[in-house]
């Protein structure tokens, strides 16, 4: 209902645990294997919830698509600043 195709359901980053623990662990800018964000990040579906983080406009890419693939997360300090927002206007909603 609504689902345009070609389009995916995505988190909101401010309401997702998962996404702010992913976002947390890639703050440092380090690439990361796919296993070491599933121990690190406690997640499962890296590729997936990397896509969320994209959609929710934070720039974490999958830099190796070798077996294991590697991500990277890319603007720390904008992610920083967007992270902030996002949970501010949380905050806000839930008052």
């Amino acid at each position: 209902m609504g689902h345009k195709e070609g389009t995916i359901h995505y988190a909101m980053y401010q309401n997702s645990e998962r996404l702010q623990r992913f976002l947390m662990l890639m703050l440092d800018g380090r690439e990361r294997s796919t296993m070491e964000i599933i121990r690190g990040a406690d997640i499962c579906a890296v590729s997936s919830a990397a896509c969320e983080l994209r959609e929710n406009g934070f720039r974490c890419e999958c830099i190796k698509k070798t077996s294991p693939a590697y991500y990277q997360l890319f603007d720390i300090e904008q992610a920083k600043d967007l992270s902030e927002q996002l949970l501010a206007k949380r905050e806000v909603v839930n008052g």
